[in-house]
């Protein structure tokens, strides 16, 4: 396996991480493990679907930073808004790709004259992310398609901050929302039988009490469920919200079980929304998941390397 090294003091084999990526080759293909020591990479970068199995480690999680700070409603050179899909600061379109200890940071802000800002965006399958932090605002966290796994990950952000269509497992983690909005905005197919699963996770935020939904479908068919999660005062009792459309009540996919802590109140949510028996949410394990028609298992993937 071949390791590349970034460090912005020149000790490293590249000062930029865009850099150790251009470096990978597209043939022979081989894994390639890029170590990124701690500094503030002021980068946009994308990792193209022709370069799989890259694994990208930082020195410390809050120390290496990856930080850009493009938004929706910036123009181009042709005076056009790049909307939403070309903000990303960290765009990863390859399978196999792995990230630890690692920030991505949207620096964007937020406002009306911002709109979204994304941090993240996936496009890839059997990503793994372990020990990262996503921050932003609006937008955060876009999973474009593919399946992916989140451990002991930290995501900020406040309207809509992780959405998309693909299926994704976050075990362990802090999602925390900055102020009054929405968690997620999942927009899984309708042939898609999950879409997101978080278990085990801390929903912390400074947002005014009872502010933050759950999720609102942005596709009707949207599925998430929360299994086991602490949620803070923040978090709506009503827990969901149907994104002014009642149609949206018949067919999206919401659940919960096991919700403890301040914002966890199961008689106050919406009749729409179900409260999963504990078999149904136990059977939705990691390889349940994520498995898919290959038998994908990011724990395997951890003990290999």
């Amino acid at each position: 396996m071949r390791q590349i090294t970034v460090s912005q003091d020149g000790q490293g084999d590249y000062r930029s991480i865009g850099d150790a990526i251009e470096a990978v080759r597209v043939l022979p293909l081989e894994p390639v493990t890029i170590y990124v020591k701690n500094g503030i990479y002021r980068e946009k970068l994308v990792v193209p679907d022709n370069k799989p199995d890259i694994t990208l480690i930082g020195e410390s999680a809050e120390g290496t930073v990856i930080a850009w700070g493009d938004y929706a409603k910036m123009t181009d050179e042709r005076g056009r808004e790049i909307a939403t899909f070309r903000t990303a600061t960290l765009k990863v379109e390859a399978d196999d790709f792995r990230m630890e200890n690692l920030t991505v940071q949207n620096t964007a802000g937020y406002g009306p004259e911002i709109g979204q800002a994304v941090a993240l965006y996936t496009a890839g399958d059997r990503q793994v992310y372990r020990g990262v932090r996503l921050i932003g605002h609006q937008d955060t966290l876009y999973t474009s398609r593919g399946r992916q796994y989140f451990e002991d990950c930290y995501i900020e952000g406040h309207v809509d901050y992780i959405f998309g269509s693909a299926t994704v497992f976050f075990e362990s983690c802090e999602i925390h929302s900055l102020r009054a909005g929405y968690v997620t905005a999942a927009s899984t197919a309708e042939r898609t039988e999950l879409g997101y699963v978080f278990r085990g996770c801390r929903l912390t935020g400074a947002a005014e009490e009872a502010s933050v939904y759950l999720g609102r479908p942005w596709r009707p068919a949207a599925h998430t469920v929360f299994i086991d999660t602490w949620m803070g005062p923040h978090i709506h009792p009503a827990g969901w919200d149907n994104w002014s459309n009642p149609d949206n009540e018949r067919t999206s996919r919401y659940g919960e079980y096991g919700s403890t802590g301040p914002g966890a109140a199961p008689a106050a949510r919406v009749p729409w929304a179900a409260a999963l028996p504990e078999a149904q949410a136990r059977a939705l394990d990691v390889p349940r998941v994520l498995g898919g028609h290959d038998g994908w298992n990011p724990a395997a993937v951890q003990e290999s390397r």
